[in-house]
Protein backbone atom coordinates (compact mmCIF):
# COMPACT_ATOMS: atom_id res chain seq x y z
CA UNK A 1 0.00 0.00 0.00
CA UNK A 2 2.79 2.42 0.86
CA UNK A 3 4.25 2.03 -2.63
CA UNK A 4 0.97 3.29 -4.09
CA UNK A 5 0.85 6.47 -2.06
CA UNK A 6 4.48 7.38 -1.57
CA UNK A 7 5.58 10.74 -2.98
CA UNK A 8 2.27 11.61 -4.60
CA UNK A 9 2.34 15.27 -5.59
CA UNK A 10 -0.23 17.91 -4.66
CA UNK A 11 -2.51 17.47 -7.66
CA UNK A 12 -2.18 13.69 -7.62
CA UNK A 13 -3.61 13.59 -4.12
CA UNK A 14 -6.75 15.36 -5.25
CA UNK A 15 -7.15 12.99 -8.17
CA UNK A 16 -6.69 9.94 -5.93
CA UNK A 17 -9.01 11.05 -3.12
CA UNK A 18 -9.69 8.11 -0.86
CA UNK A 19 -6.88 5.93 -2.18
CA UNK A 20 -4.58 6.38 0.80
CA UNK A 21 -7.29 5.50 3.30
CA UNK A 22 -9.15 2.81 1.41
CA UNK A 23 -6.76 -0.05 2.08
CA UNK A 24 -5.37 0.80 5.51
CA UNK A 25 -5.71 -2.08 7.94
CA UNK A 26 -4.46 -2.74 11.41
CA UNK A 27 -0.84 -2.79 10.34
CA UNK A 28 -1.10 -0.37 7.45
CA UNK A 29 -1.80 -3.10 4.87
CA UNK A 30 -4.87 -3.87 2.81
CA UNK A 31 -8.02 -4.73 4.71
CA UNK A 32 -11.41 -5.94 3.56
CA UNK A 33 -13.23 -4.29 6.47
CA UNK A 34 -13.12 -0.92 8.19
CA UNK A 35 -14.76 -2.23 11.33
CA UNK A 36 -13.69 -5.17 13.44
CA UNK A 37 -16.06 -5.05 16.40
CA UNK A 38 -15.78 -4.18 20.05
CA UNK A 39 -12.18 -3.98 21.25
CA UNK A 40 -11.08 -4.05 24.86
CA UNK A 41 -7.53 -4.19 26.13
CA UNK A 42 -5.83 -4.16 22.72
CA UNK A 43 -4.63 -0.57 22.78
CA UNK A 44 -1.17 0.65 23.71
CA UNK A 45 -0.38 1.24 27.37
CA UNK A 46 2.18 3.18 29.34
CA UNK A 47 3.10 3.83 32.96
CA UNK A 48 5.37 6.82 33.45
CA UNK A 49 7.50 6.90 36.59
CA UNK A 50 10.06 9.43 37.71
CA UNK A 51 10.26 13.01 36.49
CA UNK A 52 9.19 14.11 33.02
CA UNK A 53 10.84 16.72 30.84
CA UNK A 54 8.90 19.31 28.90
CA UNK A 55 10.72 21.53 26.41
CA UNK A 56 9.58 25.08 25.83
CA UNK A 57 10.69 26.20 22.37
CA UNK A 58 10.80 29.96 21.94
CA UNK A 59 10.41 31.65 18.55
CA UNK A 60 7.92 33.71 16.56
CA UNK A 61 8.58 31.34 13.64
CA UNK A 62 6.31 28.25 13.93
CA UNK A 63 8.63 25.96 12.08
CA UNK A 64 11.62 26.95 14.17
CA UNK A 65 9.66 26.88 17.43
CA UNK A 66 8.54 23.29 16.80
CA UNK A 67 12.05 22.20 15.89
CA UNK A 68 13.56 23.94 18.92
CA UNK A 69 11.09 22.20 21.24
CA UNK A 70 11.75 18.76 19.75
CA UNK A 71 15.51 18.72 19.16
CA UNK A 72 16.50 17.97 22.80
CA UNK A 73 14.34 14.83 22.72
CA UNK A 74 15.89 13.27 19.62
CA UNK A 75 17.50 10.26 21.30
CA UNK A 76 14.37 9.31 23.25
CA UNK A 77 12.04 9.79 20.29
CA UNK A 78 14.23 7.82 17.90
CA UNK A 79 14.33 4.91 20.34
CA UNK A 80 10.57 5.02 20.93
CA UNK A 81 9.72 5.05 17.21
CA UNK A 82 11.77 1.98 16.39
CA UNK A 83 9.88 0.14 13.64
CA UNK A 84 6.55 1.83 14.27
CA UNK A 85 4.56 3.76 11.69
CA UNK A 86 4.82 7.49 12.43
CA UNK A 87 1.52 9.39 12.29
CA UNK A 88 1.27 13.17 12.66
CA UNK A 89 -2.28 13.94 13.73
CA UNK A 90 -3.12 17.54 12.87
CA UNK A 91 -5.92 19.64 14.34
CA UNK A 92 -7.92 20.58 11.25
CA UNK A 93 -11.23 18.76 11.43
CA UNK A 94 -13.37 21.74 10.39
CA UNK A 95 -11.65 22.87 7.20
CA UNK A 96 -13.00 26.27 6.25
CA UNK A 97 -11.26 29.54 5.53
CA UNK A 98 -12.66 30.98 8.76
CA UNK A 99 -11.12 28.16 10.82
CA UNK A 100 -7.64 28.45 9.32
CA UNK A 101 -6.38 30.44 12.32
CA UNK A 102 -7.77 27.81 14.73
CA UNK A 103 -6.12 24.84 13.03
CA UNK A 104 -2.64 23.34 12.71
CA UNK A 105 -0.50 25.52 10.49
CA UNK A 106 1.67 23.77 7.86
CA UNK A 107 4.77 25.40 9.34
CA UNK A 108 4.36 23.41 12.55
CA UNK A 109 4.25 20.19 10.52
CA UNK A 110 7.38 21.26 8.63
CA UNK A 111 9.20 21.86 11.93
CA UNK A 112 8.23 18.38 13.13
CA UNK A 113 9.45 16.85 9.87
CA UNK A 114 12.72 18.83 10.01
CA UNK A 115 13.26 17.14 13.37
CA UNK A 116 12.20 13.65 12.25
CA UNK A 117 14.23 13.60 9.05
CA UNK A 118 17.47 14.03 10.96
CA UNK A 119 17.17 10.44 12.20
CA UNK A 120 14.08 8.79 10.67
CA UNK A 121 13.70 8.06 6.95
CA UNK A 122 10.52 5.99 7.03
CA UNK A 123 7.12 6.97 5.70
CA UNK A 124 5.14 9.54 7.67
CA UNK A 125 1.36 9.73 7.63
CA UNK A 126 -0.32 13.09 8.11
CA UNK A 127 -3.80 12.28 9.38
CA UNK A 128 -7.09 14.00 10.16
CA UNK A 129 -10.77 13.36 9.58
CA UNK A 130 -13.49 15.88 8.83
CA UNK A 131 -15.85 16.65 11.68
CA UNK A 132 -17.89 18.83 9.36
CA UNK A 133 -17.31 20.65 6.07
CA UNK A 134 -19.09 21.31 2.78
CA UNK A 135 -17.63 18.22 1.12
CA UNK A 136 -16.68 16.08 4.15
CA UNK A 137 -13.53 15.25 2.20
CA UNK A 138 -10.34 15.74 4.21
CA UNK A 139 -8.23 16.09 1.09
CA UNK A 140 -10.04 19.36 0.39
CA UNK A 141 -8.95 20.48 3.85
CA UNK A 142 -5.36 19.49 3.20
CA UNK A 143 -5.37 21.65 0.10
CA UNK A 144 -7.19 24.58 1.74
CA UNK A 145 -4.76 24.77 4.64
CA UNK A 146 -1.67 24.51 2.46
CA UNK A 147 -0.50 21.07 3.60
CA UNK A 148 -0.04 19.45 0.20
CA UNK A 149 3.26 21.22 -0.68
CA UNK A 150 4.79 19.42 2.28
CA UNK A 151 4.85 16.27 0.11
CA UNK A 152 6.96 18.17 -2.43
CA UNK A 153 9.51 19.20 0.20
CA UNK A 154 9.76 15.92 2.13
CA UNK A 155 9.95 12.39 0.76
CA UNK A 156 7.66 9.61 1.99
CA UNK A 157 4.68 11.72 3.05
CA UNK A 158 1.20 10.17 2.98
CA UNK A 159 -1.95 12.23 3.57
CA UNK A 160 -4.65 10.10 5.17
CA UNK A 161 -8.36 10.78 5.51
CA UNK A 162 -8.65 9.16 8.93
CA UNK A 163 -12.42 8.73 8.63
CA UNK A 164 -11.85 6.17 5.89
CA UNK A 165 -9.53 3.94 7.92
CA UNK A 166 -10.49 0.94 10.11
CA UNK A 167 -12.65 1.51 13.18
CA UNK A 168 -13.09 -0.20 16.53
CA UNK A 169 -16.08 0.01 18.84
CA UNK A 170 -15.63 1.48 22.30
CA UNK A 171 -18.15 2.46 24.98
CA UNK A 172 -18.42 5.88 26.61
CA UNK A 173 -20.75 7.56 29.09
CA UNK A 174 -23.78 9.63 28.18
CA UNK A 175 -26.08 11.88 30.20
CA UNK A 176 -27.53 10.16 33.30
CA UNK A 177 -24.63 7.69 33.11
CA UNK A 178 -26.04 5.72 30.19
CA UNK A 179 -23.36 3.77 28.25
CA UNK A 180 -23.31 4.36 24.51
CA UNK A 181 -21.23 2.79 21.72
CA UNK A 182 -18.86 4.92 19.69
CA UNK A 183 -16.72 3.99 16.68
CA UNK A 184 -13.09 4.99 17.15
CA UNK A 185 -10.41 5.30 14.47
CA UNK A 186 -8.14 2.37 15.27
CA UNK A 187 -4.76 3.80 14.31
CA UNK A 188 -4.90 6.30 17.15
CA UNK A 189 -4.49 3.56 19.75
CA UNK A 190 -2.69 0.75 17.92
CA UNK A 191 0.65 -0.26 19.48
CA UNK A 192 2.43 -0.34 16.11
CA UNK A 193 1.73 3.36 15.48
CA UNK A 194 3.75 6.28 16.88
CA UNK A 195 1.26 9.11 17.26
CA UNK A 196 2.48 12.71 17.19
CA UNK A 197 -0.09 15.29 18.25
CA UNK A 198 0.43 18.51 16.27
CA UNK A 199 -1.92 20.58 18.40
CA UNK A 200 -2.56 24.22 19.28
CA UNK A 201 -2.92 26.12 22.54
CA UNK A 202 -6.67 26.81 22.63
CA UNK A 203 -9.47 27.58 25.02
CA UNK A 204 -12.53 25.36 24.77
CA UNK A 205 -16.32 25.59 24.98
CA UNK A 206 -16.79 22.56 27.27
CA UNK A 207 -13.44 21.35 28.65
CA UNK A 208 -11.89 24.79 29.45
CA UNK A 209 -8.85 24.21 27.23
CA UNK A 210 -7.50 21.81 24.62
CA UNK A 211 -3.92 20.74 24.00
CA UNK A 212 -2.15 17.56 22.88
CA UNK A 213 -4.41 14.87 24.39
CA UNK A 214 -7.71 16.29 23.30
CA UNK A 215 -6.44 16.69 19.74
CA UNK A 216 -6.00 12.92 19.58
CA UNK A 217 -9.02 11.77 21.57
CA UNK A 218 -11.56 14.10 19.92
CA UNK A 219 -10.04 13.27 16.55
CA UNK A 220 -10.61 9.57 17.16
CA UNK A 221 -14.43 9.24 16.86
CA UNK A 222 -15.29 8.78 13.19
CA UNK A 223 -16.55 12.00 11.62
CA UNK A 224 -18.75 12.79 8.65
CA UNK A 225 -17.78 10.34 5.92
CA UNK A 226 -19.60 9.18 2.78
CA UNK A 227 -23.06 9.89 4.14
CA UNK A 228 -22.45 8.70 7.69
CA UNK A 229 -22.99 11.28 10.42
CA UNK A 230 -20.19 12.29 12.74
CA UNK A 231 -20.06 10.51 16.11
CA UNK A 232 -17.92 13.19 17.78
CA UNK A 233 -20.96 14.77 19.43
CA UNK A 234 -21.45 11.65 21.53
CA UNK A 235 -18.33 12.58 23.48
CA UNK A 236 -20.08 15.62 25.00
CA UNK A 237 -22.93 13.53 26.36
CA UNK A 238 -25.12 16.43 27.49
CA UNK A 239 -28.91 16.39 27.69
CA UNK A 240 -30.93 18.19 25.07
CA UNK A 241 -32.42 20.42 27.77
CA UNK A 242 -29.31 21.24 29.79
CA UNK A 243 -26.65 20.92 27.12
CA UNK A 244 -23.13 19.82 27.95
CA UNK A 245 -21.48 20.99 31.15
CA UNK A 246 -18.19 19.34 30.32
CA UNK A 247 -18.63 16.55 32.88
CA UNK A 248 -19.28 13.71 30.44
CA UNK A 249 -16.73 15.08 27.98
CA UNK A 250 -14.02 15.09 30.66
CA UNK A 251 -14.86 11.53 31.65
CA UNK A 252 -14.97 10.31 28.05
CA UNK A 253 -11.67 11.94 27.17
CA UNK A 254 -10.12 10.20 30.17
CA UNK A 255 -11.65 6.77 29.55
CA UNK A 256 -10.55 6.67 25.90
CA UNK A 257 -7.04 7.71 26.96
CA UNK A 258 -7.06 4.71 29.31
CA UNK A 259 -7.78 2.58 26.22
CA UNK A 260 -4.61 3.88 24.58
CA UNK A 261 -6.01 6.83 22.61
CA UNK A 262 -3.27 9.33 23.43
CA UNK A 263 -0.20 10.86 21.79
CA UNK A 264 3.24 9.31 22.07
CA UNK A 265 4.76 12.71 21.34
CA UNK A 266 3.03 15.98 22.17
CA UNK A 267 3.87 19.11 20.14
CA UNK A 268 1.65 22.07 20.98
CA UNK A 269 2.00 25.23 18.89
CA UNK A 270 1.57 28.41 20.88
CA UNK A 271 3.30 30.85 18.56
CA UNK A 272 -0.22 32.15 18.41
CA UNK A 273 -2.74 30.57 20.73
CA UNK A 274 -6.52 30.85 20.70
CA UNK A 275 -8.26 32.66 23.55
CA UNK A 276 -11.88 33.52 24.25
CA UNK A 277 -14.53 31.42 22.55
CA UNK A 278 -12.30 28.59 21.37
CA UNK A 279 -11.78 26.08 19.98
CA UNK A 280 -13.29 27.32 16.70
CA UNK A 281 -14.50 30.86 17.38
CA UNK A 282 -11.75 32.39 19.50
CA UNK A 283 -9.15 34.98 18.62
CA UNK A 284 -5.41 34.59 18.15
CA UNK A 285 -3.04 35.83 20.82
CA UNK A 286 0.70 36.17 20.21
CA UNK A 287 2.61 33.87 22.57
CA UNK A 288 5.75 32.78 20.64
CA UNK A 289 6.18 29.33 22.22
CA UNK A 290 5.92 25.66 21.37
CA UNK A 291 5.49 23.07 24.14
CA UNK A 292 6.69 19.50 23.57
CA UNK A 293 7.21 16.30 25.55
CA UNK A 294 7.11 12.53 25.28
CA UNK A 295 4.79 12.73 28.33
CA UNK A 296 1.49 14.18 27.09
CA UNK A 297 0.20 14.72 30.63
CA UNK A 298 3.22 16.78 31.61
CA UNK A 299 3.05 18.68 28.33
CA UNK A 300 -0.61 19.56 28.85
CA UNK A 301 0.09 20.62 32.45
CA UNK A 302 2.71 23.09 31.23
CA UNK A 303 0.32 24.28 28.51
CA UNK A 304 -2.21 24.96 31.27
CA UNK A 305 0.35 26.94 33.25
CA UNK A 306 1.49 28.91 30.20
CA UNK A 307 -2.10 30.05 29.51
CA UNK A 308 -2.62 31.17 33.10
CA UNK A 309 -5.40 28.60 33.64
CA UNK A 310 -6.03 27.13 37.08
CA UNK A 311 -5.09 23.43 36.76
CA UNK A 312 -7.98 22.60 39.13
CA UNK A 313 -10.26 22.88 36.09
CA UNK A 314 -8.37 20.51 33.80
CA UNK A 315 -9.87 17.30 35.19
CA UNK A 316 -9.49 15.06 32.16
CA UNK A 317 -5.72 15.60 32.10
CA UNK A 318 -5.41 15.42 35.89
CA UNK A 319 -7.18 12.04 35.88
CA UNK A 320 -4.73 10.75 33.27
CA UNK A 321 -1.98 11.72 35.68
CA UNK A 322 -3.76 9.95 38.54
CA UNK A 323 -3.91 6.82 36.35
CA UNK A 324 -0.15 6.91 35.78
CA UNK A 325 -0.27 7.84 32.11
CA UNK A 326 2.03 10.78 32.82
CA UNK A 327 3.06 13.40 35.35
CA UNK A 328 0.44 15.95 36.36
CA UNK A 329 2.24 17.02 39.55
CA UNK A 330 4.22 20.15 38.68
CA UNK A 331 6.93 19.04 41.09
CA UNK A 332 7.61 16.00 38.89
CA UNK A 333 8.03 18.06 35.72
CA UNK A 334 11.29 19.63 34.56
CA UNK A 335 10.91 22.47 32.06
CA UNK A 336 13.88 23.08 29.78
CA UNK A 337 14.46 25.53 26.95
CA UNK A 338 12.79 28.86 27.59
CA UNK A 339 11.77 29.74 31.15
CA UNK A 340 8.12 28.99 31.88
CA UNK A 341 7.89 31.94 34.28
CA UNK A 342 8.80 34.33 31.47
CA UNK A 343 6.22 32.92 29.06
CA UNK A 344 2.92 32.90 30.94
CA UNK A 345 0.03 34.84 29.40
CA UNK A 346 -3.36 34.84 31.06
CA UNK A 347 -5.76 33.87 28.27
CA UNK A 348 -9.30 35.13 28.13
CA UNK A 349 -11.52 32.08 28.75
CA UNK A 350 -14.71 31.05 26.97
CA UNK A 351 -17.83 33.07 27.67
CA UNK A 352 -19.54 30.03 29.23
CA UNK A 353 -16.61 29.11 31.47
CA UNK A 354 -18.65 29.26 34.68
CA UNK A 355 -21.17 26.79 33.29
CA UNK A 356 -18.40 24.49 32.12
CA UNK A 357 -16.88 24.14 35.57
CA UNK A 358 -19.99 24.17 37.78
CA UNK A 359 -19.88 20.36 38.04
CA UNK A 360 -16.28 20.56 39.23
CA UNK A 361 -17.15 22.92 42.08
CA UNK A 362 -20.06 20.66 42.99
CA UNK A 363 -17.92 17.54 43.25
CA UNK A 364 -14.36 18.55 44.16
CA UNK A 365 -12.74 20.60 46.90
CA UNK A 366 -10.28 23.18 45.70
Amino acid sequence: MNDLVRNITRRSFLELTGLAAAGFGIGGCASTSRYYGYSAGIGKTQQITGRSTVVLGKSNDRRQAAYNALKPMQTDVAKAIGEKQVVIKVNAGFPTEGHRIHSTYPYQIQGILDFLREFYDGDVWIAEGVGSSKTNNMYDGYELYGYLPIADEFQGITFVDANGTPLARKWIRQWRQFPTPIDIISMYFEPDKYIISAARLKTHNAAVATYSLKNIVMGSPVGNYKGSLSQKGKMHGGSREAGSSGRELNYNLFTLALDGVYPDLAVVDGVTGIEGNGPWDGEEVQHDICVASTDFVACDRICTESMGIDPFYMKYVEWCGDAGLGNWDINNIKVTGARLEDNIIKYKLHKNFEGQVAWIHENFDK
